[in-house]
């Protein structure tokens, strides 16, 4: 297979994935809740698809590539895309983690006090240390 077909062909695919993964996202930042199953199935048979593109990649041997093409700009492009699908993939992670849990959980802010009034609070500590 040509190298410059394999890597338009991945790059598509990563730009598919993409799409889905800011589709994905998009409903846990406005819904809150788990994605719809049309978004799960669609990520489900995008796997197998990025499985034979990461085999077809893995064939590649460098001497295939032509120094006179785009494949140099293919294979940048690809990786560019890929750091944007993990990244966004993590952030969708942390999201359905949020979605998952309590209202409780996800509302609780650990440091509601403010801060005057735990300097009133040491002050008054110490005040009780000196006494003693």
């Amino acid at each position: 297979m040509d190298p410059k077909e394999v890597l338009i062909n991945h790059l598509d695919l990563c730009q598919g994935v993409y799409k889905v993964l800011l589709e994905e996202n998009t409903w846990l930042k406005t819904k809150k809740t788990a994605p719809s199953t049309t978004i799960l199935d669609r990520k489900k048979l995008m796997l197998p698809q990025l499985e034979d593109s990461l085999q077809n990649l893995k064939r590649l041997k460098p001497e295939f590539f032509s120094p006179f093409d785009n494949t140099k700009k293919l294979v940048n492009d690809s990786h560019s895309k890929l750091l944007q699908i993990f990244y966004l993939d993590r952030e969708n992670e942390e999201l359905l983690l949020k979605v998952g849990q309590s209202t409780e959980r996800q509302t609780f802010n650990r440091f509601n006090t403010p801060p005057e009034e735990i300097d009133e609070l040491h002050n008054r500590t110490e005040g009780e240390n000196d006494k003693s």
